[in-house]
């Protein structure tokens, strides 16, 4: 009997602990948006090329991909200096990490009803790359600070 209460009470304080430690996780924020982000380095004498792209198939494709709700926004930036390495962010805005993921294969069909298929979207690639190059890309979570 003297067991199964000190059994209890230890129990009950590595319960009690547990709690109190994860509600501080988020003691200064809550978790906010997803986001990717997508620096670009565009070749010289190439931003007017490399505009029109984001301005016609870049535009359309985001814009579906909001309208069907698998993304909540888009942005693009341009940056004002130029020290050789990206001169274009583009962001995607997700309202979570899983919805992000669980809608891939459906950004992707839509991507191809917008673009075309594989092959046109491979083509467009090469394209690309011949006025700018991906730098890389990052995924991100807004903090929104309490």
């Amino acid at each position: 009997m003297m067991i199964s209460r000190r059994m209890s009470l230890v129990v009950a304080i590595v319960v009690a602990a547990g709690i109190g430690a994860s509600a501080q996780v988020h003691k200064y924020f809550t978790p906010g948006s997803v986001w990717t982000i997508t620096t670009i380095r565009v070749k010289p004498g190439m931003d007017q090329a490399y505009l029109a792209y984001l301005n016609t198939t870049w535009r359309q494709t985001e814009e579906a991909t909001v309208k069907a709700g698998y993304q909540k926004s888009y942005k693009v930036l341009r940056t004002m200096d130029d020290d050789g390495g990206y001169n274009f962010i583009l962001m995607r805005e997700y309202s979570s990490l899983g919805s992000m993921e669980a809608n891939v294969e459906k950004a992707d069909a839509l991507a191809a009803t917008v673009i075309g298929d594989d092959t046109k979207q491979m083509q467009g690639y090469e394209d690309r790359s011949k006025v700018r190059e991906v730098v890389g890309t990052r995924t991100v979570r807004e903090l929104m600070l309490k």
